[in-house]
């Protein structure tokens, strides 16, 4: 029994062995101690800082942060719920397997167990394993710090094995794989790709709807739909919380609708008028009609936004006569990148083998679940080009629900990224397992060769016919034009090159294909090759874009190194102010608040409002919108490029009374009443609050006094004292499904004023006034939470003991 049992468990331990090894050779310096430099990474531990610091000193959670934009929730920046099982083991796990380790890992793993549920043997699952914990863009999000991008690809296959499982072998197990599985995919916390992910059921599921009426096997294919609906439902319980609370602040972030009905320009605002992004933001980055190629051959666009050419570049010889002494560190982040996108870390690349392989599938494999990968994998590509394919795009951005909702429609690619090196490992399981005639072979191997490998052949030949390899960029860095003509010479050069790189990769995994099927190469032979020259093909791409001068050595606890303005604005021990860096953009200045609560930041899901006060006013410089929203302090620089901090001492302080109201009856007046106001003065309010001022009038009393006098991210304190009742202004964002305010410890209506700000009537006399951020939507997804927690894993506890007494008896028995 023993003996059987190793032996059926030592494939899988050999694909453990194989990852580990992966690991441990690709990322050498991060067992020697040292770090990525992963910017995205630092931006969010800036962003996280004060909620870190918080909760540390307090040991309570914080739903809000006052550190970016003003003060926004922090349910997508780094909220801690309860509840959720699953979101304890993946913490644990990336504890055990550092980052990027456990990524690699996982994207290996939950291939190799989708692979194992549609029977392939373990040697081939191992191939196509590394074929998707490979692929470039993988890697250029590590290198990015795309963490939660990267952990929720690497559960789609995951959920997908949960399907195979419940639709064709075991519907109860398949059901507990299929909600853990969503579990998992939820708890990575990146809900653009489990979106995504959405495709590939619907494209499965017509296949099998179609398969099923065929072969008059309905009444099981809807008990299976029955059972991977619960299944969804528990699993999406367990992170319920989350979804909740951002779907219910979704409403007022930048995702959200505007209730502004033009732009600062004059311009109607129809794009933000409904629910969605704006279209030209969300399809900012989309690729080029003829991108996609960057799948078979990396270099089809130059590379990344900036590359290094080299000394053997043309670039090179071009500045060395040019009298360049420096020639050499200019080529090393020349503009290799002549694509569409804004910018880009590098092309996504699938591995030349594995396009050969995907379409080789399409003549080898029989069954149906050819038909849905190839759409799935289809759809996903089209949908990438985003602007540059709009009849495609606007169908689904217009008409499909919460597609306008997500940026980047590249990042669809995830997709196909999944489904080619699926339907190749397909292929190569057809191919092992005798089931594909010689002359069908043969045909399959002509074909395939023919489409894929002459297109590296015709590109490696006459690039120049199709491509001209010039940038817009070019333009506007205003490029002398011998300049220009060597980078394009160098950019054609790439492309030549990579497709020579591709078509000899090609030709050597179908030589192998070849020697297999005449009988003169032994299977294990053909595996060994074939996972080699997949996983040579891919490291040299991911090595162009993540290698280990992308490694640092560890600095600490200190993420982010503290400058003399820092420290200089850190001497001010006023415990609440704001601070605005002048030195870079608004939403491009995610580590100033690793130190200062900011009014910039970097998030994808800032409050609209904001969002529009910095378009309409603070990007205006209006001083007012600035001091009304207590901006103490301003980083700015000098002629020579030092940066230092300037007090500001206009800034309005915490909190403060005004004698007088300007009632607005819509937004637009609003935003615009704000240019040339006096916020010390006078309060902006829209008549849709009038119920709470009614029969107040405001009173100038020279006595009046209103004071912070404790501060938390989600509990603010006040003492006020005036003669006669009096209207006060907070210099708090406002948000109304959360925040509560008290008066004396009794609950009392707040309201907006100044359009972001928040505003109270307070009663004459001395009086204690306190707002406390408490969103009902947490302490409700947390009891759902915990109920599906406690089922998907008790479910998954009662099978296994279920399993196991029954093994039991029978090997008693």
């Amino acid at each position: 029994m023993n003996q059987t049992f190793f032996k059926k468990a030592l494939p899988h331990l050999i694909a453990f062995v194989v990852i580990m090894v992966v690991i441990f050779a690709y990322f050498t310096p991060l067992f020697n101690g040292k770090v990525l430099k992963q910017y995205d990474v630092l931006q969010w531990k800036s962003t996280f800082q004060e909620i870190a610091q918080f909760e540390k000193a307090s040991g309570e959670r914080t739903f809000w942060t006052n550190s970016i934009f003003g003060g926004m929730p922090s349910y997508l920046i780094g909220a801690t719920y309860h509840g959720n099982f699953t979101g304890n083991i993946l913490f644990y796990f990336s504890q055990i397997f550092k980052n990027p380790a456990d990524t690699i890992f996982l994207l290996f793993a939950c291939f190799y167990i989708l692979l194992l549920t549609f029977e392939v043997s373990p040697w081939l699952a191992i191939i196509g394993s590394l074929a998707f914990a490979m692929s470039s863009f993988n890697f250029i999000n590590i290198d990015a710090g795309h963490v939660t991008k990267g952990n929720a690809i690497a559960f789609i296959p995951l959920v997908l094995a949960g399907i195979q499982l419940t639709l064709h072998k075991n519907k109860l197990l398949g059901a507990i794989l299929t909600g853990i599985a969503v579990s998992f995919e939820l708890s990575a916390g990146h809900v653009q790709i489990t979106y995504y992910l959405i495709f590939i059921i619907l494209a499965w599921m017509v296949v099998e709807l179609i398969s099923a009426f065929k072969n008059k096997t309905l009444p099981s294919f809807l008990t299976a739909g029955v059972f991977l609906a619960i299944a969804a439902l528990v699993g999406i319980g367990t992170n319920i919380t989350g979804l909740l609370a951002t779907e219910e602040y979704g409403k007022y972030s930048i995702r959200g609708k505007s209730e502004l009905t033009q732009t600062p320009t004059g311009e109607s605002n129809t794009a933000n008028s409904s629910s969605g992004l704006d279209k030209d933001y969300a399809l900012s980055w989309s690729n080029g009609v003829v991108e996609p190629f960057t799948l078979l051959i990396a270099n089809f666009y130059g590379g990344g936004s900036q590359g290094d050419l080299g000394t053997n570049s043309e670039t090179y010889r071009a500045l060395q006569k040019q009298g360049y002494p420096n020639a050499k560190d200019v080529v090393k982040q020349m503009p290799i990148y002549w694509g569409d996108q804004p910018f880009t870390a590098g092309p996504i690349y699938y591995g030349a083998i594995i396009v050969f392989l995907f379409v080789l599938g399409m003549f080898l494999v029989k069954g149906p679940e050819k038909w849905w990968i190839f759409s799935a994998a289809m759809l996903a590509i089209f949908l990438s080009m985003g602007k540059n394919f709009l009849f495609l795009t606007d169908i689904f951005f217009d008409y499909f629900p919460l597609y306008n909702k997500f940026r980047s429609v590249t990042f669809i690619l995830c997709v196909s990224q999944t489904m080619f090196p699926f339907l190749a490992i397909l292929a190569l399981k057809e191919l092992v397992q005798n089931k594909i005639s010689k002359p069908d072979f043969i045909n399959a191997m002509k074909y395939s060769l023919g489409i894929v490998g002459g297109l590296c052949l015709v590109f490696a030949l006459l690039p120049g016919m199709f491509f001209d390899f010039t940038s817009e960029t070019d333009g506007r860095m205003n490029f002398p034009q011998w300049l220009r003509d060597s980078l394009i010479a160098d950019r054609e050069s790439l492309l030549r090159m990579d497709a020579l790189r591709s078509l000899a990769f090609i030709l050597a995994a179908a030589a192998a294909l070849w020697y297999f099927q005449v009988g003169k190469l032994k299977k294990e032979l053909l595996f060994g090759i074939l996972g080699v020259l997949v996983l040579v093909d891919l490291w040299g791409v991911d090595k162009r874009y993540l290698n280990d001068k992308d490694f640092e050595k560890k600095k600490g606890d200190v993420a982010v190194e503290q400058t003399a303005y820092d420290a200089q604005i850190l001497t001010d021990k006023d415990p609440h102010f704001r601070v605005y860096n002048n030195t870079t953009d608004f939403d491009k200045d995610a580590i100033t608040s690793y130190y200062h609560k900011s009014l910039g930041g970097y998030h994808g899901a800032k409050m609209r409002r904001y969002q529009e006060l910095i378009e309409w006013q603070l990007g205006r410089q209006n001083m007012e919108c600035y001091n009304m929203l207590n901006a103490k302090y301003f980083i700015v620089q000098d002629s020579t490029g030092n940066k230092f901090a300037q007090r500001n001492p206009f800034s309005n302080g915490n909190a403060w009374f005004v004698n007088d109201i300007k009632w607005v009856n819509n937004a637009d007046e609003e935003i615009n009443a704000l240019t040339g106001f006096k916020s010390m003065e006078t309060a902006i309010i829209d008549k849709r609050f009038e119920a709470d001022l009614a029969g107040f009038k405001p009173s100038f009393d020279s006595t009046a006094s209103i004071t912070l006098t404790s501060y938390q991210p989600n509990k603010l304190e006040y003492a006020s004292n005036a003669q006669t009742e009096q209207l006060a202004v907070f210099s708090e964002i406002y948000y109304e499904l959360g925040w509560n305010a008290y008066l004396d410890n009794t609950l009392v209506p707040h309201f907006r004023t100044d359009y972001v700000l928040r505003g109270m009537k307070v009663p004459a006399g001395k009086h204690q006034i306190v707002f406390k951020f408490e969103p009902t939507v947490i302490a409700t997804g947390e009891r759902i939470a915990y109920a599906s927690s406690y089922l998907l894993y008790g479910g998954l506890i009662l099978i296994l003991a279920l399993t196991f007494f029954k093994r039991k008896k029978e090997g008693v028995e």
